[in-house]
Order: structure tokens, then C-alpha cells, then sequence
């Protein structure tokens, strides 16, 4: 039997509360995004694929869903493809995670000498 995505309830988010988890090698975040009068309450998702923490890592993708309870449904019908893809991979080495972690960091690092400058 397929695990379920488990999500906080919604008023969780609207208490500008934010979540992350994860599901097999996929993992993701989950931000509240206040509305405003032309813009109405949102969530903003990113996932992207482990062992390493959002900083350590490549978003694969991004995406906004309304906050609502139909706008959790869809986030977590968004996640289930995405845990479905991700786990469907071969699975890294060791030292390719490690690479792969390493190489993001020093993107990070160049971005940040970019910005100094």
C-alpha cells in the first residue's frame, strides 16, 4: 500500500506556519504567502530531491496552490507525483550525493562573491 503525503490542516498555514517533510528522496517545503487585495492567500511548494536540506540542494520545481482545502488536495496530489518520480530514479551513490552537495555549495558561494562584488 502507497503512503499517504501527510500536510498539516489548513490552519496551520493560515497561521503563517510553515512545513517540511519528506517522502522517500523527495523532499519539500511548504510556504504560507499572505494575500493581499488583488493577490489572495497562497502556499508556495518546493521540492527537491535528497539526502540534503533545502540549502544543500537543487529546487527541481516550485509551485503556488490557493489556500484553501481544494489548494492542499492539489499540493498533495502535486506531491505524489512528485515522491512517485523522484523515488523512481536510481539511487545516487554516496559520493555522488556528496558531489552533488558540494557542487551546489560552491554555486552558492560564487553567487554570494557575485553579489559582494
Amino acid at each position: 500500500m502507497e503512503e499517504a503525503i501527510f500536510l498539516p490542516v489548513l490552519s496551520h498555514f493560515e497561521n503563517e506556519n510553515f512545513w517540511t517533510a519528506s517522502g522517500g528522496r523527495m523532499r519539500y517545503r511548504v510556504d504560507p504567502v499572505k494575500g493581499d487585495e488583488e493577490n489572495p492567500p497562497s502556499l508556495t511548494a518546493q521540492v527537491w530531491e535528497g539526502p540534503w536540506s533545502l540549502r544543500d540542494s537543487r529546487v527541481e520545481e516550485t509551485q503556488e496552490f490557493p489556500l484553501t482545502e481544494e489548494g492542499l488536495e492539489a499540493l498533495r496530489a502535486w506531491l505524489l507525483r512528485w515522491r512517485e518520480t523522484m523515488n523512481a530514479r536510481p539511487k545516487k551513490t554516496l559520493a555522488e550525493a556528496i558531489a552533488a552537495r558540494d557542487a551546489r555549495r560552491a554555486e552558492i558561494q560564487k553567487e554570494k562573491e557575485e553579489t559582494e562584488a
